[in-house]
């Protein structure tokens, strides 16, 4: 794994549609703890649980009969490795 290039930040952030006005941020977001001791694993844990917090804000909003378990489920299917994964690879 490497530090993402200038170039491929660049492209993220027109695919984004937002330019990031700390570029060092998006960088240090997007890099391994392999690849450099500035890595994402604090802003990884800050930004799982701020995803999780709005899924499951949007789901106890849409679905107010449901209780905890179901709504626990739905977050879960949507807030999962495999599914983000899905959606970073459709951002290349």
């Amino acid at each position: 794994m490497s530090i993402p290039s200038k170039p491929a930040l660049d492209a993220l952030q027109r695919k984004l549609g937002y330019e990031f006005s700390d570029p060092g941020l998006l960088e240090r977001a997007l890099t391994h703890r392999s690849a450099h001791p500035r890595h994402n694993e604090r802003l990884e844990f800050l930004g799982d649980a701020l995803v999780g917090m709005v899924v499951a804000a949007a789901f106890y909003k849409r679905f107010p009969d449901a209780d905890e378990g179901v709504l626990s489920r739905l977050r879960a299917s949507v807030v999962s490795g495999h599914a983000l994964a899905g959606l970073a690879r459709d951002f290349d």
